[in-house]
């Protein structure tokens, strides 16, 4: 599931670059769109049940408020047109959620150096017990399924494959348990 939802979030920041080409262009279209790109976010955050929809869902009323005139103390006392105000207002709430959205995928990237880190660890004594066997070409996922399942009977890691097991969804733990013995695969001499 963490997999799944840093690729929808890093799907999301990918439209950045456009929107900020607009934004560079003092195109009219750039609010409406930073405001579209904001509820399509909105969207994918509610249906990942993230906490930042809120702050997503703000930011895309502060924007909406800015087009009809609102006029923050930030901007100060300039006469400023409502078009160039609800500009400047919408570039600032992309920078603000993007930061946040990159936070997030950063916090997910912590969690899965970690648990790389343990997986390996778990990996390393496990295989001196009972060796892999060498994967399919495709599909790999029965086979790391029936990877996963023969690791578990090995007693000396018992905890660590209950604690990998609880800390990670099937998905995430199949993918994390994929990359390892690809690394383990690579780092072994050739034949």
């Amino acid at each position: 599931m963490l997999l799944y939802t840093r690729e929808r979030l890093l799907a999301h920041l990918q439209d950045t670059g456009s929107l900020i080409d607009l934004y560079q262009h003092r195109d009219p279209r750039f609010s409406e769109r930073v405001v579209a790109w904001l509820g399509d976010l909105e969207q994918s955050l509610a249906q990942l049940r993230l906490p930042l929809v809120a702050l997503v869902a703000a930011e895309r009323g502060r924007i909406l408020a800015a087009a009809d005139g609102y006029r923050e103390s930030a901007v100060g006392g300039e006469r400023l047109s409502t078009r160039r105000v609800t500009l400047a207002v919408a570039s600032l709430a992309l920078d603000r959620v993007q930061n946040e959205v990159r936070r997030v995928i950063a916090d997910i990237d912590a969690k899965f150096d970690t648990w790389r880190e343990k997986m390996a660890q778990f990996l390393a004594i496990a295989t001196t017990k009972a060796p892999i066997p060498l994967p399919p070409t495709e599909p790999r996922d029965a086979w790391l399924a029936t990877v996963w399942a023969g690791l578990n009977v090995n007693g000396e890691v018992q905890g660590m494959y209950r604690y990998l097991g609880a800390a990670l969804r099937p998905t995430d733990r199949l993918h994390l348990l994929d990359e390892v013995i690809g690394n383990l695969l690579d780092s072994l001499p050739p034949p």
